[in-house]
């Protein structure tokens, strides 16, 4: 995220996040966000880019406040 705001020079832009979960021991978040993603994982990940799509198509039609209300929180 640095790296891009640092290339486009402002933090003012709407963000979609997709969730990665946390690892069994706090010392492991380096190599949980950056290491090997197993196969069930993968499935799991897709799932939420999925969402994600269609969470900035709801951006696109009708806004960020109601696409918001629409996806944040909502378990699929």
């Amino acid at each position: 995220m640095k790296s891009v705001t640092h290339y486009l020079q402002t933090d003012n832009f709407i963000r979609v996040r997709v969730g990665i979960g946390k690892p069994a021991y706090k010392e492991d978040l380096i190599n949980y966000v950056i290491g090997p993603i197993s196969t069930e994982e993968k499935e799991i990940l897709q799932k939420g880019v999925n969402k994600a799509a269609e969470a900035v198509l709801g951006i696109l039609k009708s806004g960020i406040d109601i696409a918001m209300n629409q996806f944040n929180g909502k378990e699929s």
